[in-house]
């Protein structure tokens, strides 16, 4: 059987913590006001057995929080009732908490029946039956018990062994996560936490990740069942002393993890449902008690398309946090007003990075919350289809281990897992397949518009989509390999797209290249060579532009223009130079250019720019 917690749950002065004592020994009442008061202010525990731990919750309407963090990550209920009160508010309060966190096993414990007749009993097991009605109890065993009298309980505890052992294991997330309860210190051993072990396993001496605030620290000892051990996993009461922490720096609602794989939030996007028994409505922007794990935070409700929620409805929200809040895809969450305090509903957690675009968030979650499961995962990939999900957001998104997400991706043919320069990203094939065709759509509309031009720079590309460079860079080389796009050094363009001149147009080309043919390397400016042409100069710079992108001019400085033909010449020139010569001086230079020192020197240092020569000294010389 694995390790399972049954929580225990009902109204103050019904006996749970009695009842824990007389299954196991146990008074789980540890502190002094307790005690003294005869009530359980905060959460105890104990062991029916090896393989199962009991939780005692508080049952004042004061404590219900203290309750709730008993309650976060129990795989079973045990409903205590008392046979001379019967149902009572705090009964309803407890069972609609275990409900709302998805608890689907529980037994119900019938107390104090020394108390009360037969007749009144079948009354009260009349309302119990009401009450359960259509929910995870409704067939759950109903054992008569008495703790006064110390009857009833081996019954009890056989059934709660029984049903333990019919317990599927819990959805294990393949990383270690454990909600603190607890905190405290030891003499000669430092901070120790508590709490229930709600997925994966850790080791003596690991590294663990506490949040809030991501402090890394190590594990210095672990203990479960009052016993120590080396390692602790999945539904495990754990003690753990952390080294390198003072107890003063972290309470209950921390939470300790694997690290990298959770973070804060401040707004969630999730799927709300308020209680059929909810004493009023939910409306836009009222302000909510949020308790999720062991913590506690307050929040105001963003509802979409509706400005109220009603009871016994669901509907999808935004929760915008007013303090950070530690929580995962699918986490289930428990929703109490802000006064009255009282539980009027809960909800589970859709995505943890929302948009702070309202119309763009708000479509964001209505979509995820018509979705299934499986769609869900691609769409969260799809969010932003310009800029995919690395690898180490992903972790955050879904709060699952490295394996489970391969495996993931593995079982969906939508999923494509994709690597590039040390860049790693999951996408779908839908958002590769659209983003290419956005490219294309761009790239076509361009050179619709700008018919002088040869095509598009890469950074062009991605400034238009707002992506991620990485990303693009990809795509980019993967649509050039299929032959979607072409590329000539820095200019990308499609297939067959080149620039188209009017008659007119070349005929001035052709004129402009033969006075830069005819000037060899003493370049005339715009103005001369657009009196030359009789045009204007900006139709000769846009034509010049036009004859660079087609290789045919180059331009040094951004003002001296050479026809491409006169350099290669010149290129043959300086080479042949070299075979005679190690060394090439400024003035021999000008003589191979026939040109002054006013262009000698942009020509040479274009030379360098070409790895053709290098500086020394005064000189150039080859490189080798």
């Amino acid at each position: 059987m694995n390790q399972i917690v049954i929580g225990l749950a009902g109204h103050i002065d019904h006996g749970k913590t009695s009842v824990v004592k007389a299954l196991t020994g146990v008074n789980t009442d540890r502190l002094e006001e307790e005690i003294r008061r005869g009530m359980t202010i905060d959460i105890g525990f104990a062991f029916l057995t090896e393989r199962v731990t009991l939780i005692d919750v508080p049952g004042h309407e004061k404590f219900v929080k203290n309750m709730m963090a008993g309650v976060s990550a129990v795989d079973a209920a045990l409903l205590i009732i008392a046979a001379d009160d019967g149902v009572m508010p705090q009964t309803r309060e407890h069972f609609d908490i275990l409900t709302l966190l998805g608890v689907q096993n529980g037994v119900i414990a019938l107390n104090k029946i020394d108390l009360v007749d037969e007749e009144w009993l079948e009354l009260v097991e009349a309302d119990i039956q009401e009450m359960v009605a259509g929910s995870f109890l409704e067939k759950a065993p109903v054992i008569r018990v008495s703790a006064e009298k110390n009857t009833g309980f081996d019954l009890l505890k056989t059934v709660l062994i029984d049903m333990c052992s019919e317990i599927q294991p819990k959805t294990d997330r393949g990383i270690f996560r454990l909600w603190v309860d607890r905190v405290f210190t030891i003499k000669g051993f430092g901070t120790v936490v508590t709490g229930t072990v709600s997925s994966g396993s850790i080791k003596t001496g690991e590294l663990l990740e506490l949040l809030p605030g991501g402090k890394k620290v190590k594990i210095r000892g672990l203990q479960t069942h009052s016993k120590a051990v080396g390692e602790v996993t999945l539904g495990d009461r754990a003690a753990i002393n952390l080294q390198g922490i003072e107890k003063d720096e972290l309470s209950r609602g921390f939470q300790l993890s694997t690290p990298g794989y959770f973070s804060t939030t401040t707004r969630i996007g999730v799927r709300l449902s308020l209680l059929q028994t909810a004493i009023k409505e939910v409306r836009q922007n009222q302000r909510l008690r949020i308790h999720a794990g062991t913590q506690e935070v307050m929040a105001r409700v963003s509802l979409i398309n509706q400005k109220l929620l009603e009871p016994g409805s669901a509907a999808p929200a935004i929760l915008r946090l007013e303090s950070p809040l530690i929580t995962s895809k699918d986490d289930r969450f428990i929703l109490r007003s802000y006064s009255p305090v009282i539980t009027i509903g809960g909800g589970i957690v859709l995505d943890v990075q929302v948009s702070e675009k309202w119309k763009k968030a708000r479509q964001d979650i209505l979509t995820l919350y018509a979705a299934s499961d499986h769609r869900r995962v691609e769409l969260i990939l799809e969010n932003d289809p310009y800029s995919p999900v690395t690898d180490a957001q992903l972790k955050i998104r879904l709060g699952l281990a490295d394996d489970r997400i391969l495996s993931l991706i593995s079982a969906n043919k939508n999923l494509i897992r994709i690597e590039y320069h040390g860049s790693k990203w999951v996408v779908t094939k839908l958002q590769l397949e659209k983003v290419r065709q956005a490219i294309l759509d761009f790239m076509a509309l361009h050179h619709k518009s700008n018919r002088r031009r040869a095509g598009v720079t890469k950074e062009e590309i991605r400034q238009n989509f707002q992506g991620d460079a990485r990303f693009f860079d990809y795509l980019l080389k993967e649509m050039e390999d299929s032959g979607q796009i072409k590329r000539e050094g820095e200019i990308i363009s499609l297939p067959g797209h080149s620039i188209q001149l009017s008659p007119s147009e070349q005929d001035t080309t052709r004129k402009l290249l033969n006075i830069l043919d005819a000037e060899g390397f003493s370049s005339s400016s715009l103005e001369d060579l657009a009196q030359a042409c009789a045009k204007p100069v900006k139709e000769v710079k846009q034509l010049l532009d036009i004859a660079e992108q087609r290789k045919q001019v180059l331009r040094l400085e951004g003002n001296l223009i050479f026809t491409r033909k006169n350099f290669e010449n010149l290129k043959l020139m300086v080479e042949a130079h070299f075979e005679h010569s190690p060394e090439l001086s400024v003035g021999e230079f000008k003589d191979l250019a026939s040109t002054s020192r006013k262009y000698a020197v942009p020509l040479l240092e274009y030379f360098d720019k070409l790895k053709i020569t290098y500086r020394s000294g005064n000189t150039r010389k080859r490189v080798p």
